[in-house]
């Protein structure tokens, strides 16, 4: 049950001359009259190591590498059902979230900067950086209970980063302006437009506003940022999959100061959520319960050239600790057949006050693949061991489970299995052409323990635990297929076309509902220095 559908991008904007400029733009009109869902542009650099279709894992480090320090990520969340506004759970509104498809569907195509030591600050205008970002998003979501939403929104962002001051210690900024142009979609279509900053739900044809600011500091090779920013990590990965992303408030540490090891701390407060302009309090995915403060401490050793490992904690106040690892190995090369394996786990326990209630839950998946060439096929096993839906903070990806694609199949007791198969034209003669295929089954779902503690349709999390009048229980499945294709040369080389398919298709008394979903995404960067 995911509410990542209608939920990231749209906002208030004066920014005509960034409209002028997008729709001059050749490869833009590509999706003038198309549907999109979370269409990805990648980055294109070797120093940008996005999950690509070949590579079908989420561990944190690929995804840190994916998010340059001052872009967005963009992800892919099916399976939520839930309110854009107020957090609360509506089984009435499935929505999606999901690791692989929002690694796949990421569309920040500028690489990111790589890590330097502050010994080799040129200084603070010297190593500075102005980045444009246009997206074209259009999305077409419906499902059978005569629920329709769908929106075409012209994005830009301008990312400008500063370098640091030259000495022992370098300062620096951030800065990015986000704004957008609605060209179609109306009220229902919640966060894919605009939400007015009251929350009823109104929307404007156009809006602006700073996206992201912050005051920076280097040691070394360790960096600490306090402001509106994005970070990536198992548990606050922006879940960018609207015409702009999410941003979050708070102070962010990231040090690569110890050979092969990334460590990261930080302690975030608010969010700028996608298709609002306002910052609000943080909250839980599923639950809809306030998070008054998330704070986190983890990192990833490189144990070998194709091997790595990774643990983090984190603490929602009152709500959850939650702590999450992962073992990431492979074998071969291409040429011949190269072997992948993953294995990520999460333990989620109440805390505090317990606002959600009593958490005692752990979910791990497990998935294989083999390469030869352009092809890539992965198994994929994930099971849910508690009584309480696997939940993570809303806005973000912070699910990095193998079967999160369309949904989460994150129910209690839930198992899950999943057939996915890639090709990486790159492999072919065809650089920049990608495709995804992929099914998955999820059984045994069995939220009768949260339903009786629930029972009662006054309980904050009724509308979680009971589907049709009975506790949630049952099967379900889905199909999805994501194509994309990025240029390799020319004016508008890095742009990335990527269209998302996604059908979803439940029991009676399963927790996400049946859906169909397509999104057409145009990704521009330009880099002006």
């Amino acid at each position: 049950m995911k509410d990542s559908r209608t939920k990231k991008w749209s906002k208030k904007t004066n920014a005509a001359t960034f409209f002028y400029c997008a729709f001059t733009l050749p490869a833009l009109s590509i999706s003038a009259c198309a549907c999109a869902d979370d269409a990805v542009l990648e980055p294109t650099s070797d120093t940008a190591k996005t999950q690509t279709l070949a590579q079908t894992f989420s561990s944190p480090t690929q995804r840190s590498q994916a998010t340059p320090s001052s872009q967005t990520p963009q992800a892919n969340t099916p399976g939520k059902r839930r309110a854009e506004q107020g957090g609360q759970v509506r089984n009435d509104q499935p929505d999606t979230t999901n690791a692989v498809v929002n690694a796949e569907a990421n569309q920040t195509v500028t690489p990111p900067t790589p890590p330097s030591s502050q010994a080799a600050s040129k200084g603070f205008i010297a190593d500075s950086h102005l980045n444009l970002q246009f997206r074209n998003y259009s999305d077409y979501f419906q499902a059978p209970t005569s629920i329709y939403r769908h929106a075409w929104v012209q994005g830009a962002q301008v990312n400008y980063e500063s370098g640091f001051t030259q000495g022992p210690v370098g300062f620096g900024v951030d800065a990015s302006l986000f704004a957008a142009l609605k060209l179609d979609g109306g009220n229902g279509a919640g966060n894919m437009v605009h939400v007015g900053k009251d929350g009823g739900g109104s929307q404007q044809l156009a809006w602006a506003y700073p996206g992201m600011y912050d005051i920076k500091g280097r040691i070394s090779e360790t960096v600490v940022k306090y402001g509106l920013q994005t970070v990536t990590n198992p548990f606050l990965e922006p879940h960018d999959n609207r015409a702009l992303p999410p941003t979050f408030l708070g102070v962010s540490l990231v040090s690569n100061d110890l050979v092969h090891t990334t460590l990261e701390a930080g302690s975030f407060t608010k969010v700028d959520a996608r298709g609002h302009t306002n910052l609000t309090n943080l909250t839980t995915s599923y639950g809809g319960t306030r998070i008054d403060r998330l704070t986190y401490v983890g990192g990833t050793w490189h144990y070998a050239k194709n091997g790595e490992m990774a643990l983090y904690v984190d603490q929602a106040d009152d709500v959850w600790r939650q702590y999450y690892g992962s073992v990431a190995q492979s074998f071969g090369d291409p040429t011949t057949i190269k072997w992948s394996g993953l294995a990520n786990i999460y333990s989620t326990h109440d805390t505090g006050a317990s606002r959600q209630g009593h958490i005692n839950s752990n979910a791990y998946s497990l998935s294989v693949s083999a390469q030869h060439g352009p092809h890539a096929l992965l198994l994929g096993y994930q099971q849910v061991l508690g009584d309480q839906f696997f939940d993570y903070v809303n806005e973000t990806n912070g699910i990095y489970l193998t079967n999160s694609m369309d949904v989460d199949y994150n129910a209690p007791h839930e198992q899950s299995l999943q057939l996915r198969y890639t090709f990486d034209g790159k492999y072919a003669g065809v650089p920049g052409l990608k495709a995804m295929f992929w099914g998955e089954y999820g059984w045994g779902a069995d939220a009768s323990a949260g339903a009786a503690d629930n029972a009662s349709e006054s309980a904050p999390l009724h509308n979680l635990y009971w589907k049709n009048g009975e506790p949630v229980h049952g099967h379900h499945h889905e199909f999805g297929f994501i194509p994309s294709y990025t240029l390799q040369s020319g004016r508008f080389k890095d742009t990335k076309v990527t269209f998302i398919a996604m059908w979803h298709n439940a029991s009676r008394y399963y927790s996400d509902g049946n859906n169909m979903e397509y999104r057409l995404v145009v990704n521009v960067p330009v880099k002006v220095f």
